[in-house]
């Protein structure tokens, strides 16, 4: 090639830089609409038609076949351009860029590692969280504590804090309680209600009681009453005592929450319909101005009163005028039975011989300290007491028998009398004895009536008579009624007596101790 070429050969060279540029700026295009027709399959394929026509006019003629061949074939599908080879950017005098995929890969990876960590911690925010109740009711007297608030197990216990000491809490008091639970730095409203629903619990005391008491207090009928708090006790149901019986009482009990129990109280009930008994009672003779001993042997029972009430009603009794009156002894038990015994007071002018009972009794003193000793039964004492009277004081049919004192005195110091003056003395020698004794009359009788004596041995009565009998040189000493009735001497008994009037005599027999011609016990 000569020098004069070498111009021409600079512009060719011009041309082909020139050339080779477009070619860059043809395959960049291409790349850029590769990636526009996967976003959009039919913009691209028109649009890379017309893209393709316009670069094929200004693209050098080597692609001017190439695009004349893309033309020919059928437009079934466009087909994307093709990045040109290395082979072919090398003749061009291109190169392809190098991609940095190591860092992104790096990156990516970090990305993808802080993305599984999020929601890693999500995850377990979540799941935590959820394991918190934000509500619990309680009964009074039971306790909480925090680990009723989370249901299961944090993963990180020490992030997980409250702000209630369960332990200062007043579990008996019906309340609401309001708190914070706080977990991984957030705060969850909690309540703790306490309430109370248990009612009170108690037991009724059994009540024994007559129909005519009055209902007790209630909280004298109610026992072991059981509640956390206050209550209030009245009675719900009261039953009709009047009639007595086996009845029910109900109690109400009422705690401060209001709950309520309703306890039952037996009530043995008692109607009393039956009177006291008085027993004893006689007709009463004394003289105007004597003592007269309306109580001497009078006793008072009832079924249920342990101590009734004796009431002697003198009202129609003029103690110093002579004559017979009523007098009316009136027993009354708790429940208000009454019963009533009348009597006649027969009350006469002291005849000019009367001795007063105080110098009998002194006399009688006298015979009782020679016959008897302190060391002595009163059953040994009263058969010294029969045997002196009987073997002491001799029988005569007519004596004063004016007054039971001169009749005791004259057989005490005259040492005669009849069977009046006989038992009479016994009577004063009994009573300075300290013996219980009582004085019976024959009845029925035909001709004379009859005395002997009833005595009180150990708490049984028996009969001693010390008047002598023609024929039979003994006496009788504590004989029981049955005894009694069954002596028969000279054909005839002589012992009738009205048995209701007096108290009942013992039924077992004590002869086979009693030795009356020593008058001694037998042992």
């Amino acid at each position: 090639m000569s020098h004069a070429e070498v111009p021409g050969r600079g512009h060719d060279r011009a041309k082909v830089r020139s050339a080779d540029a477009a070619v860059f700026k043809a395959v960049e295009h291409e790349a850029a609409l590769e990636k526009e027709a996967r976003r959009k399959e039919n913009t691209v394929r028109r649009n890379s038609s017309q893209q393709n026509v316009r670069q094929v006019r200004s693209a050098p003629a080597v692609f001017q076949k190439n695009k004349t061949e893309q033309n020919r074939e059928p437009a079934k599908k466009t087909r994307q351009p093709k990045r040109g080879s290395r082979k072919d950017m090398a003749a061009y005098g291109l190169r392809k860029k190098r991609r940095f995929t190591t860092p992104l890969l790096i990156i990516l990876l970090i990305v993808l590692l802080a993305g599984i960590a999020a929601v890693w911690a999500i995850t377990v925010f979540e799941e935590d969280t959820d394991l918190i109740v934000r509500e619990r009711t309680i009964e009074a007297g039971s306790s909480a504590d925090i680990g009723m608030y989370i249901t299961g197990e944090p993963q990180f216990g020490e992030y997980v804090h409250c702000n209630l000491d369960f332990a200062t809490v007043n579990y008996t008091i019906p309340q609401t309680i309001r708190f914070t639970i706080t977990m991984y730095g957030m705060n969850f409203p909690c309540v703790l209600t306490i309430v109370d629903t248990t009612a009170p619990v108690a037991e009724g005391i059994p009540q024994t009681m007559f129909s005519i008491d009055p209902i007790p207090p209630v909280e004298e009928c109610i026992t072991n009453i059981y509640d956390l708090n206050d209550v209030t006790v009245s009675w719900a149901e009261v039953p009709d005592i009047s009639g007595g019986g086996k009845l029910t009482a109900k109690a109400l009990i009422v705690d401060s929450s209001g709950n309520e129990t309703i306890v039952e109280v037996p009530f043995n009930v008692t109607k009393d319909s039956i009177a006291p008994v008085i027993e004893g009672c006689e007709d009463i003779e004394v003289y105007i101005g004597d003592p007269i001993r309306f109580r001497e042997n009078v006793t008072v029972t009832d079924d249920i009163d342990p101590n009734p009430t004796l009431e002697i009603d003198t009202s129609e009794v003029t103690r110093d005028e002579p004559g017979t009156y009523v007098v009316t002894y009136r027993a009354k038990d708790f429940t208000g039975n009454v019963s009533e015994v009348q009597i006649s007071l027969t009350l006469n002018k002291k005849p000019s011989t009367y001795v007063e009972p105080e110098d009998v009794y002194a006399e009688a003193e006298k015979v009782l300290n020679k016959i008897t000793s302190d060391d002595m039964t009163d059953m040994e004492k009263a058969l010294q007491i029969t045997w002196w009277v009987r073997y002491n004081v001799y029988y005569i049919s007519n004596s004063d028998n004016s007054s039971w004192t001169r009749a005791a005195y004259d057989a005490l110091v005259k040492r005669e009398g009849n069977c009046y003056n006989y038992a009479m003395c016994a009577k004063a020698l009994f009573d300075v004895a300290g013996i219980e004794n009582m004085i019976i009359v024959r009845d029925p009788y035909i001709y004379n009536p009859h005395f002997w004596n009833y005595i009180n041995i150990d708490g049984e009565w028996y009969h001693c008579d010390s008047t002598p009998r023609i024929g039979y040189d003994s006496y009788f000493f504590m004989y029981t009624t049955k005894e009694l009735k069954n002596f028969w001497h000279n054909g005839w008994n002589g012992y009738n007596f009205p048995e209701d009037l007096y108290p009942e005599s013992a039924t077992e027999s004590v002869q086979k101790r009693i030795n009356y011609s020593g008058h001694k016990i037998r042992n």
